[in-house]
């Protein structure tokens, strides 16, 4: 979606007029399937540049923060109230975050809504969408054209290419969860890439045919979008792609959906115990990358064990990695089975890290013990290989803070993490606790929405429509869900009072930035009930980058809620 917002990268764009780009490698559609399952590439700046961007159906309303105190203050009534209006909110914090569409066309005596337009070489990643409550029989059909050519490449019901299995099956596309008490109650999630070398436009035809129908609750969406500087050459997808490359396309899907055997693995060890204070460490030489991290621990109070037990990681003398184990790996602090392409928990609480951390000449990995309890290291392994660092290689960082009791009276935009550097945004785990005792399902916290800045934009190229969207599921459902890109191990806080954790992971919408990044999350609990509130977030980065979160190590000491107190 060509916009004001895009505006602010075109500086960058300019830029690279000055190189030749008879030297990139083409774009296609095979070889987006390559680095999709490559884990290694996120740990690389990326040749052919390009820029990750967002089109969704966030509320046009919310254009600027000029009105932010009076934006904050604006109530009418809970969410869900059966007495009192359902509260939309203002300004910056409006939540008509459906049915906004970019202009309407006619074509061929049918409406079409624009939902998204890019100019230039791109790649549509991510394509999210929620149809507002009302049977899959009613819904209307997306149609996507490619480098302006009038006939679509892909004309289909949403129900059948999103999440459905019309134009390509798991785990391409899926809901999230995969089942709930409504089966509109649930995200639909399409991560084929879908290339395109001059432009691309996609348009949905339903809201001009069932809006007026009985519990129509509006057309949500989210595409993540590619832009790759001008003159990269790009391979458009066709109506043949997907045939031609059903051999490429049936091994990508076996490789995001099936952990990679490891054998001979070089470092494992075994009930290591780790007093209080103390901590376990090894350590690896040369230039390498370590591929594989792996652990199960032992702990009288586990659930504490997992936030007070810290994986900190040097690479090369500089301390990148400092986060709660549990957050680490997806789990937030209550062990639940789960599995994403970066990080796996298998019901006995074995723990699996697969992201790739390259090194130029040495690396040190800690398990911290911070807590007031003995934790047994019951299985430890670390694997690495040789790996050449070069000007492209960058350091993985893992981030962590909690807010406890967080303030959820006024609406704010709450700061995951603020980077200055260079680097790509790779992922976020949200761990949080909703104290709010209500049990009739109005007690949703998240209806706030991802704001995302690249390089001090003014306004962020990433503006969302929910927080269970950016998720990739919907309508706050408790259900647990697995996908190679997000996942909810635990969801009883979202409808009642107790844990929740989702975890979002991107691989080929990765975001990278140039000189800065900034991820807020928009904060709006119905009962305005306070909350204990942790994010993770990962990125990947160039030496020299820093980041706004400090160690909290009387954070990470605190007793976590298990219950109402």
């Amino acid at each position: 979606m060509k916009n004001s917002k895009f505006h602010n990268f075109l500086p960058l764009f300019l830029s690279f007029t000055l190189l030749s780009f008879s030297n990139f490698a083409q774009v296609t559609f095979p070889k987006l399937l390559e680095e999709m399952t490559d884990r290694k590439t996120l740990s690389l700046w990326p040749e052919p540049f390009y820029q990750t961007s967002q089109a969704s159906s966030y509320s046009r309303k919310s254009v600027n923060k000029d009105n932010l105190e009076a934006d904050a203050k604006y109530f009418t009534g809970n969410y869900g109230d059966k007495d009192t209006p359902r509260d939309w909110g203002q300004g910056w914090f409006e939540n008509h975050d459906f049915s906004q569409y970019i202009r309407t066309e006619l074509n061929q005596g049918r409406k079409e809504d624009v939902m998204f337009e890019d100019f230039g070489p791109g790649a549509i990643v991510r394509f999210w969408a929620v149809y507002g409550g009302i049977p899959d029989e009613y819904g209307g059909i997306y149609r996507l054209y490619i480098d302006g050519n009038p006939i679509p490449v892909i004309e289909m019901y949403h129900k059948n290419m999103v999440g459905g299995a019309g134009l390509v099956g798991k785990p391409f596309s899926f809901f999230a969860p995969e089942k709930a008490e409504n089966d509109t109650w649930r995200g639909r999630n399409l991560i084929l890439p879908i290339p395109y070398a001059k432009s691309c436009k996609i348009t949905y035809d339903g809201e001009h045919k069932y809006s007026h129908i009985e519990g129509w609750k509006g057309h949500y969406y989210q595409i993540n979008y590619r832009s790759y500087a001008q003159g990269t050459e790009v391979e458009s997808f066709n109506t043949n792609t997907l045939k031609t490359y059903n051999r490429e396309l049936k091994e990508a899907a076996k490789i995001l959906t099936h952990s990679p055997e490891r054998l001979n693995v070089k470092i494992q060890e075994s009930g290591i115990r780790v007093k209080p204070g103390q901590s376990f460490k090894k350590k690896i030489m040369g230039s390498a990358m370590i591929d594989f991290f792996q652990t199960r621990i032992k702990a009288h109070n586990m659930e504490q064990a997992l936030r007070s037990t810290v994986v900190s990681i040097t690479f090369d003398g500089e301390e990148t990695v400092w986060c709660p184990l549990g957050q680490f790996f997806g789990i937030g602090y209550v062990s639940r089975p789960h599995q994403t392409y970066y990080t796996k928990v298998d019901a006995s609480g074995l723990m699996s890290s697969y992201w790739a951390m390259p090194f130029e000449k040495e690396a040190e990995v800690k398990l911290i013990n911070y807590g007031d309890q003995e934790i047994i290291l019951e299985e430890l392994a670390l694997d690495h290989r040789p790996n050449e660092w070069t000007d492209l290689s960058m350091y993985f960082h893992a981030t962590w803070k909690e807010t406890r009791s967080l303030d959820t009276k006024l609406r704010s935009d709450y700061n995951y993490v603020s980077i200055v550097g260079k680097g790509i945004y790779v992922g976020d785990n949200l761990t949080l606790y909703n104290s709010f005792p209500d049990t009739t399902g109005i007690n949703w916290w998240g209806e706030g929405d991802e704001k995302i800045y690249v390089d001090f934009e003014a306004f962020p190229s990433h503006f969302g429509t929910g927080t269970e969207d950016y998720y990739c599921y919907a309508y706050c459902r408790p259900q647990p869900f697995s996908s190679p890109i997000a996942s909810q191990p635990i969801g009883e806080g979202n409808k009642t009072p107790g844990v929740t954790s989702n975890n979002r992971q991107r691989i080929l919408d990765g975001i990278p930035f140039s000189k800065g990044f900034s991820f807020d999350m928009e904060i709006w609990h119905p009962h305005r009930a306070p909350m204990d509130f942790s994010p993770a977030t990962f990125y990947y980065a160039f030496r020299g980058s820093q980041d706004n979160i400090e160690k909290d190590i009387s954070g990470v000491s605190h007793k976590v809620r298990l219950h109402l107190e």
